[in-house]
């Protein structure tokens, strides 16, 4: 046989590239969180009256980011989560049960954690009862966690409704969750953001329209001022915040995508999309790095050039810290055998593959190796 003869190679099929935009945006965001948690649980206790001006602008910025932070991460860990709704159930419940288990297990360190460390804000467990409450509707710091298994479920569950009856009924929730007095809260979060994962869980095409657009500097400017006009009236009306958050979102999301978008390919962007790949380690250990920050003799009261620096870049500087330090923990837990804090043991974790195999054979070795974002439902 001549090798002109000889049989051709079975074509490869063609790796689909990971768009970045949602990685991007996703990494941006768990810095925000960082950001709120180190502002409002370490540096407002830290400034001195000298420097209360400075303080009242770091608080009230990172709320005015609050319709932007989280609502964006559900939209885009739904958007990720659209092809996984569609399977059968039994590629679901591996999903499905890495997600909630990770939210009992984080849930159990924490009321460790803030049983030993009682002054740090925080939502808190303090009963066998409240305990069990947590189990069916998350409170507590981890409520993210929850509210992932959960939402993933009601997609599923629901993805033979009209998709628009979905949605509308989820953003009619959103907008009316202040009437249940239970802002100060996470029940409150549970509520007010599954409309987001549903729109891009049901909706990826529309993310993804948004994301192609091309709009000039100065588009991109007049977007961001009418978010900064949203946000001002969730802060300073008095209105009730759940409908006036919704609203400032409805700009906020396509907002954040576009500057992700433009964003990419960016050394920042890089960065921030290796870490929108690993947001699980940050949002479950930052807390823990927080109530270790909140230990030391630290204050912003002195005065002079250094003083006003320090009360101005303090936020953002322990950002980095503590998200380092993040990732640091993590690696030190992983070599110490403690990977079982971040994804399903791999006995029961192989199960649920040849579960979702659906042959009854063992799942190939390599089944069990999902990312652990993807584990908690925030990646596909």
């Amino acid at each position: 046989m001549t090798p002109s003869e000889a049989p051709s190679a079975p074509p490869v099929a063609p790796r689909l590239e990971r768009l970045s935009w949602p990685d991007v945006a996703k990494g941006a965001c768990i810095l925000l969180v960082v950001l709120y948690h180190v502002i409002l649980k370490d540096y407002i206790f830290l400034v001195g009256a000298a420097y209360d001006p400075i303080e009242d602008i770091w608080h009230d910025l990172t709320y005015a980011l609050k319709p932007v932070r989280m609502p964006l991460f559900f939209a885009v860990s739904g958007f990720f989560a659209a092809s996984a709704v569609a399977r059968p159930w039994r590629s679901s419940w591996r999903r499905i049960a890495s997600g909630y288990y990770l939210y009992v297990v984080w849930l159990g360190v924490y009321v460790g954690v803030y049983s030993l460390e009682r002054d740090i804000p925080a939502n808190r467990v303090v009963s066998v009862a409240d305990l069990f409450g947590e189990l069916a509707w998350a409170a507590s710091s981890m409520w993210f966690l929850y509210a992932l298994a959960v939402y993933f479920v009601v997609a599923r569950l629901l993805r033979r409704v009209p998709p628009a009856a979905v949605v509308g009924a989820a953003a009619a929730l959103s907008v009316s969750v202040s009437a249940l007095g239970i802002e100060e809260n996470n029940r409150f979060s549970v509520l007010v953001h599954l409309v987001y994962f549903l729109a891009g869980a049901y909706y990826p095409h529309v993310l993804r329209r948004i994301a192609a657009l091309r709009l000039s500097g100065a588009a991109l400017l007049g977007l961001f001022l009418a978010y900064a006009g949203a946000a001002a009236v969730v802060l300073y009306s008095g209105l009730p915040w759940s409908p006036t958050a919704f609203a400032a979102s409805l700009i906020g999301i396509p907002l954040g995508i576009l500057l992700a978008v433009r964003a990419s390919g960016s050394r920042v962007a890089d960065g921030l999309a290796w870490v929108g790949r690993r947001t699980l380690r940050v949002y479950v250990l930052h807390l823990i790095v927080l109530v270790a920050v909140v230990q030391l003799p630290l204050a912003l009261g002195e005065g002079g050039a250094l003083g006003l620096l320090a009360a101005l870049g303090y936020p953002v500087l322990m950002t980095g810290l503590v998200v380092l330090a993040c990732f640091g923990l993590h690696e030190a837990l992983v070599r110490l055998r403690c990977g079982w804090l971040f994804a399903l043991p791999a006995p029961l974790d192989q199960r649920l593959a040849t579960l979702a195999s659906g042959t009854g054979q063992p799942a190939p070795a390599d089944a069990g190796k999902v990312p652990n974002d993807a584990r908690s439902g925030s990646t596909e």
